[in-house]
């Protein structure tokens, strides 16, 4: 999606203000999971072919070695996978987006993202982390596969970034951060669940999930063309600065999470590094990197930020640690 397009549906987020929105969109109540996912979906039997993320998203699960060890392992391996993203998924709507949300409120001059906006998100994020326990538990007594709660690596590493700068612009860093998080998120809910093979209970949470990020993802591109260009230009430096390593924190691989996954179909550590190292191209990375972050990209290039400049050259230059 380009930033273009994406911006287009900020006006369904709200329940007011039915004036300014264009033709068509739906006011946020009319559209928002939280307003209308009051049942529970069905849990069909899990089938042997079924898988619970996209494999081509998982390049260490087509490897000789985990194909040698028949569907059930890479069933498995997608079960782990779904796992790491919602653990990831929670960690940063509560510790990144809706943290961010509070200092947005109250930055002045905003005019296209309103209060009622940025609460709706606020509500939204709330309403997926509880969405995305009951699937758990839900899983479990259906299936049998029980989706453990682990840190994300990523999400530390941008928290560590936002933490690392001078208290006075901790808040910037933030808001800065759920930028990036809200305008990279929908493109991998997208890919996560696009496969015929996928578990039909995970395609229709990511589905639900999309759909409201990918308004939350108008509403930040919105703020952030008339926030970023309200800052001085000290600030706009200090953003520039640190957007490039927001992006790679969030989007490089995450290869412990990915050994610790092949271990537990029953690789040891060596041939789950083997797997690894044989799996993964870093100029392919690098590359799958850039196209994460096109919608953010262009929103910075459009405002005249040079981050994207210097993030371009992180991805080419990323390699296992």
């Amino acid at each position: 999606m380009s930033d273009h397009g994406a911006t287009r549906g900020i006006g369904a987020l709200t329940a007011g203000n039915a004036g300014e929105r264009e033709p068509g969109l739906r006011p946020w109540r009319d559209v928002a999971a939280v307003t209308r996912c009051s049942g529970e979906a069905p849990f069909p039997p899990l089938q042997p072919d079924h898988l619970f993320f996209n494999l081509a998203l998982m390049p260490y699960a087509t490897h000789p070695r985990v194909c040698a060890r028949g569907q059930a392992a890479r069933q498995q391996l997608s079960a782990h996978r779904l796992a790491d993203y919602l653990n990831k998924t929670e960690r940063v709507e509560l510790h990144i987006v809706n943290r961010a949300i509070e200092p947005m409120l109250d930055t002045p001059g905003i005019a296209s993202v309103g209060r009622d906006d940025l609460l709706a998100i606020y509500t939204d994020e709330g309403f997926h982390t509880w969405m995305m326990e009951r699937f758990r538990g839900h899983l479990l007594k259906q299936t049998g596969y029980g989706l453990p709660r682990t840190p994300s690596l990523s999400v530390a590493r941008v928290l560590a970034l936002c933490e690392a700068v001078p208290a006075t612009h901790r808040a910037m860093a933030i808001v800065a951060a759920a930028t990036v998080t809200e305008t990279l998120i929908t493109g991998t809910l997208r890919q996560a669940g696009a496969c015929d093979d996928i578990y039909p209970p995970v395609r229709g949470m990511l589905s639900e999930h999309g759909a409201d990020e990918r308004r939350h993802q108008a509403a930040f591109i919105r703020f952030a063309s008339e926030w970023i260009p309200s800052l001085s230009s000290a600030e706009r430096g200090f953003l520039d600065a640190l957007l490039p390593d927001l992006m790679t924190a969030f989007l490089a691989p995450e290869l412990p999470a990915w050994r610790a996954h092949l271990c537990a179909v029953g690789l040891d550590a060596s041939e789950a590094d083997l797997v690894i190292c044989e799996s993964i191209d870093p100029l392919e990375v690098g590359v799958q990197m850039m196209e994460a972050a096109r919608v953010p990209r262009r929103l910075f290039e459009r405002l005249g930020m040079t981050c994207a400049e210097r993030f371009a050259q992180q991805a080419s230059r990323w390699r296992p640690p």
